[in-house]
């Protein structure tokens, strides 16, 4: 039987252009989105899960988010996954009163992009997956994980599995949803969580370098993939990842050493609280070659 959703209904949130929206849902942050078949450059369309909500999410020909969901009363939540409350027009212009062209650059050619709100549990997952594959691996490794431990949603349609499940699990058993040596680094840092009582919501309260602190006493989890974790799961707008891409961005742009701590020491300088932002902008922008 295919699944039951829910009539469209335009979301509260501002408006995105075609390219910010895939860019948010499809351009590294999460990797749990597919494009649908009725998908279009002008009207994008998603399907994809956060949690144990799943939706349809399009956009209209005037920019607004339309949302289709397999459990009517999620709409809200599906508004506070794409940060529709947060104040993005606040953070464009405090950093164009930077002054600097590379950023203006940026803010011109993703001028609605947005930093998702993610369960900060899928965060963990999703980045341990992430080291050294490309954002379609990556996908493919999230995808197997949900089907073969999530629970089903809705027909097709997985949560990822709790830490308590892939603690209990082998690294053999990990290791089939194309993992490789990622599989123990994922078995551990859910062993450990779990032993710690460790509720990973509390990243969000908690003061970004304690949070980092935790993260990175975790299996598989370094500097970088704890800032991911803490910009795209837990909404610390201050963190900063360093990738090979952003390494490259920022040595070519700003001639910054090839060093991720004065990277992000030169970032937090020059951007301040908005750096995570300004990454996103940066890796986005850089990454389709527009600056």
């Amino acid at each position: 039987m295919k699944p039951t959703w829910s009539k469209f209904e335009q979301l509260d949130i501002p408006k995105f252009t075609p390219a910010d929206f895939c860019e948010t849902l499809d351009g590294g942050q999460s990797f749990r989105w597919y494009e649908t078949e009725a998908s279009s450059s002008l009207e994008p369309e998603y399907i994809g899960a956060f949690g144990n909500v799943a939706s349809i999410l399009k956009l209209s020909k005037n920019g607004k988010v339309l949302c289709a969901v397999h459990k009517r009363g999620t709409e809200k939540l599906v508004e506070e996954y794409l940060d529709g409350k947060r104040d993005y027009f606040a953070m464009r212009k405090s950093l164009k009163k930077i002054g600097d062209n590379i950023m203006n650059r940026a803010l011109e050619v993703y001028p609605t992009l947005r930093i998702l709100r993610q369960p900060s549990d899928e965060t963990i997952i999703c980045f341990i997956c992430s080291s050294s594959k490309r954002i379609v691996q990556i996908k493919q490794c999230v995808k197997l994980l949900s089907e073969n431990f999530g629970e089903e949603i809705v027909d097709g349609i997985f949560t990822l599995p709790t830490f308590q499940k892939l603690a209990k699990l082998s690294v053999d058993d990990i290791k089939k949803c194309k993992l490789g040596f990622r599989a123990s680094y994922l078995k551990k840092t859910a062993e450990k969580i779990c032993a710690d009582n460790f509720n990973p919501e509390q990243l969000r309260i908690m003061p970004y370098k304690d949070g980092k602190k935790y993260l990175t006493s975790l299996s598989g989890i370094g500097e970088k993939v704890a800032d991911c974790i803490l910009l795209f799961g837990a909404g610390k707008m201050d963190a900063f990842p360093v990738d090979t891409w952003i390494k490259k961005a920022m040595s070519e742009l700003y001639q910054t050493p090839d060093n991720p701590d004065k990277i992000r020491k030169f970032a937090s300088e020059k951007f301040g609280t908005h750096a995570g932002f300004a990454q996103q902008l940066i890796f986005a922008t850089k990454r389709k070659n527009l600056l």
